[in-house]
């Protein structure tokens, strides 16, 4: 069915951000209970007040906030239910009353702010995929993206992650080698090239590209495609391949532009992630200012979490750019980052 505020245009604009503030409360509300976590939405902002400049009344909260008396005296009545502020005398004026954190609140707070800081970077991750819009237009981008998956999925998903990562890290992995493709390495390149080339849900190869095509995709010869291909090898079996080579040629050329691939049977060694450091270091060697993705496809969670840790940003979406072997279209990302 047709979203009637979004029809409404801008005088439906104020109710599609408390439609939207509604939906990401309810979304930490899941969130707060599905770890266990005795907190609302919105009590961060009055705990890390109270954490970084210490007690203070409520009148002092409410300008530091910008919100009403009302609404700090039913956030701090809620929070002291809870056992994480309570009220006593100021030391200076008997007569008033100051908020403080409680003894629980000040043991809890590094667990409060690292759960924050992960709920944060989901939301950098949603609102930069508006970058290039207008209000309107970036506010159903928003909407689009939590319709692919709630806040609190998408945090659960990154602390599951992040999990995933420090138990991988702590296994031993085996050595890998980066060094330039070679002529030999073709049946390897290909079989890797092949597997991308059938998956179709991350990379826009035509399905009846040829060997010789996507050979040369993976090992450009300069100067007729000009880049350089590499290979990253583990226990001496090819087992990851990627491409650096300029985004755009004449006035575009100091942007570099990559390609990455593991071979389907290693995957999760974390040799996406030491193939894109090295790809990194290359570029700066080669001469390139910069690094662009043009079309990371919204839905490839992994590589959107990897390039954000290696210092990309959303700078541009592309709205039902790719189209999923499933017939759906989704968002694909163009990614940025400056080289050392």
């Amino acid at each position: 069915m047709p979203d009637h505020l979004a029809s409404l245009g801008s005088i439906g604009f104020t109710y599609r951000l408390r439609r939207l503030a509604d939906r990401i409360a309810d979304a930490g509300r899941r969130l707060y209970l599905a770890l266990g976590v005795p907190l609302e939405p919105n009590w961060h902002a009055l705990l890390l007040y109270l954490d970084t400049h210490g007690p203070d009344s409520v009148t002092g909260a409410a300008e530091a906030l910008r919100v009403s008396h009302p609404t700090v005296i039913e956030m701090a009545r809620r929070m002291e239910t809870a056992g994480l502020v309570v009220t006593r005398p100021d030391a200076g004026d008997g007569r008033r009353r100051v908020l403080a954190l409680s003894p629980e609140a000040r043991g809890r707070m590094p667990e409060f702010k690292q759960l924050w800081e992960v709920i944060g970077g989901e939301l950098d991750e949603i609102i930069e995929a508006t970058t290039g819009s207008d209000a309107l237009a970036g506010l159903g981008t928003i909407e689009a993206q939590l319709d692919g998956h709630e806040l609190d999925t998408r945090v659960l998903r990154r602390l599951s992650d992040h999990a995933e990562r420090t138990r991988s890290s702590a296994r031993a992995t085996p050595a890998c080698l980066i060094r330039p493709v070679a002529e030999h390495d073709r049946a390897a390149v290909l079989h890797i090239g092949r597997e991308l080339v059938r998956s179709a849900d991350t990379y826009a190869f035509d399905p009846g590209i040829g060997d010789e095509e996507l050979w040369r995709y993976w090992a450009p010869v300069a100067p007729v495609a000009p880049g350089r291909g590499y290979v990253a090898e583990l226990d001496g079996s090819i087992a990851g391949i990627f491409v650096i080579r300029p985004n755009i040629p004449g006035p575009g050329a100091h942007v570099a532009n990559a390609s990455y691939a593991v071979r389907a049977d290693v995957r999760g060694l974390g040799l996406g992630r030491r193939m894109g450091e090295a790809s990194l270091q290359l570029a700066a060697q080669l001469g390139f200012a910069a690094m662009q993705f043009n079309a990371v496809v919204s839905t490839n969670g992994r590589a959107v979490h990897l390039w954000r840790s290696l210092g990309f940003r959303i700078v541009g979406t592309v709205p039902d750019g790719f189209r999923l072997p499933d017939g759906r279209t989704v968002s694909h990302y163009v990614m940025y980052r400056v080289l050392p």
